[in-house]
C-alpha cells in the first residue's frame, strides 16, 4: 500500500452480540470503538480503545472535532453518544442523545447543521432533533413510525427470533438521506425508499409519497453522486444495486423525485445466501463498491457519464461477513470489516481501474461492524 499520507481511522465493534436486531456470529465481542493509526505504507496501529455499547455507525460532525456513535440495541431506546476526537484520534466523552425507537441505525444532518435525522430500525420511528452549532442533539421536534401499509396488513416483530425469519412483516427504516429540498428514507421491511420534502425554517418533514421497490427486495443504504441527478439503493435481500435518477425539476410539485431504472447483481449466484451490506463511491465518483455478507466479497462497479453501471469485479475479503469497508480518502487503499472472523483486511486500490487486491496486512479487531477514516 502506497497512501498519500497516514491516516486516522476509528473501528466500531459489536459489544453485546445478544442486544442486536440481528445475529452476529463473531467468536469474542469488542470493547467499543478502536483509535487507530493507517501508516503510508499500510500498517495498522492501535492507538486507544473507548468502551461502548454496540457502537454500529460512526458519523463525524461537520465541525472537525466531535463524533456521533449510534449505539445499536433492542432491549431499550436507542442511544447516540458523542465524542470531542483529538489530534491522535482518541475519543473523549461529551454527552448522549436517547432516540424514541429501538435498534438505532443512522443519522443525517441537514444541509444547515441544525437538524438531526435520527433512524430506529426495529420498529421504524424516525426523530428529527435540533443540533446546536458543536453538533449536541437537542430537542425532539418531530418524532413518527413509518410505513405505507394499513395498519392491519403489518405486524411489530416480537423478538430477535421472530425478526430473523420476518424481516418484512413490518417497517424498517434503515438510513436517511438529504438531497436538495426532499429527505429519502429507505425501509427494508415496506420494500420502499420513503420521500420527505424539508421545510428549513420548520425543522420538518413533511410526508409526500413512497417509491416501492421489487417486492422482497430490501432496500438498504443508499449511496448520492456528488455530480450527477443520480443514486444508488443497495437491495440486502436481492443482492442487488440499483441506480436511481433524481428528478429536481417543478421543485414546488409533490411527485415521486426517485426513479429506478438500473438493477445489477452483486454476487455471481444471486440464489446463495448473502446480504448486500455497505455501498460507497470512490473519491472521484469513478468506481462504486458494494460489499456482500455471506459471499464474503466486494463487487466493484465502474460509473459511465451518464451514472449507469458495469460490474468490473468480484473480490474476496479474506474473511467472514464484511459488513462494512472504508476507502482511504486518497482512494489508493481500501479496508474491510469482517465481523464474523474479527479481522480488518487491507486492499491497495488501482485509481484508474477500480480493482483492488489485498494485501498481507491484516488486523484483529472483535466483531468489527463499522469503519471510519479522519479527515484531519
Amino acid at each position: 500500500m502506497n497512501l498519500d499520507r497516514s491516516y486516522k481511522l476509528l473501528v466500531g465493534t459489536y459489544s453485546d452480540l445478544d442486544a442486536l436486531a440481528h445475529q452476529p456470529y463473531a467468536p469474542v465481542p469488542g470493547e467499543g470503538i478502536y483509535s487507530m493509526n493507517l501508516s503510508a505504507d499500510g500498517q495498522l496501529s492501535q492507538v486507544d480503545t473507548t468502551s461502548a455499547l454496540n457502537p454500529a455507525v460512526l458519523i463525524p460532525h461537520s465541525d472537525g472535532e466531535h463524533l456521533y456513535a449510534i449505539l445499536e440495541t433492542i432491549r431499550e431506546q436507542g442511544q447516540i453518544a458523542r465524542y470531542h476526537v483529538d489530534d491522535s484520534g482518541k475519543l473523549e466523552y461529551c454527552d448522549t442523545f436517547e432516540a424514541s425507537g429501538r435498534s438505532t441505525c443512522y443519522l443525517a444532518l441537514s444541509p444547515q447543521k441544525d437538524i438531526a435525522v435520527v433512524i430506529n430500525y426495529w420498529d421504524a420511528i424516525v426523530d428529527v432533533c435540533e443540533v446546536d452549532e458543536h453538533g449536541k442533539i437537542g430537542k425532539v421536534v418531530q418524532s413518527f413510525k413509518q410505513y405505507y401499509r394499513a395498519e392491519s396488513d403489518w405486524r411489530q416483530v416480537a423478538n430477535r427470533e421472530d425478526h430473523w425469519g420476518n424481516r418484512q412483516v413490518g417497517p424498517h427504516a434503515h438510513c436517511a438521506h438529504f438531497w436538495r429540498d426532499w429527505v429519502f428514507i429507505p425501509d427494508l421491511g415496506e420494500n420502499a425508499v420513503f420521500q420527505y420534502g424539508y421545510d428549513a425554517k420548520a425543522k420538518r418533514l413533511i410526508p409526500q409519497t413512497h417509491i416501492e421497490f421489487e417486492p422482497g427486495s430490501g432496500p438498504r443504504h443508499m449511496a448520492m453522486h456528488p455530480t450527477l441527478d443520480i443514486c444508488y439503493i443497495s437491495n440486502e435481500l436481492f443482492n442487488t444495486v440499483c441506480v436511481a435518477r433524481l428528478d429536481k425539476s417543478d421543485p414546488e410539485m409533490v411527485k415521486p423525485r426517485l426513479e429506478p431504472f438500473q438493477y445489477e447483481s452483486t454476487v455471481d449466484n444471486r440464489e446463495s445466501i448473502s446480504y448486500v451490506s455497505e455501498v460507497k463511491l470512490s473519491p472521484d465518483a469513478r468506481f462504486l463498491y458494494v460489499s456482500n455478507r455471506g459471499d464474503d466479497s466486494i463487487a466493484i462497479f465502474q460509473v459511465a457519464d451518464d451514472g449507469t453501471l458495469s460490474r468490473t469485479g468480484l473480490v474476496p475479503t479474506g474473511g467472514k461477513f464484511p459488513r462494512h469497508f472504508a476507502i482511504t480518502p486518497c482512494g489508493k487503499g481500501l479496508i474491510a470489516a469482517n465481523q464474523d472472523s474479527g479481522t480488518l483486511s487491507l486492499f491497495d486500490r488501482d485509481i484508474e481501474s477500480g480493482d483492488i487486491s489485498i494485501t498481507a496486512e491484516s488486523f484483529n479487531v472483535p466483531a468489527p461492524c463499522y469503519l471510519r477514516f479522519l479527515q484531519n
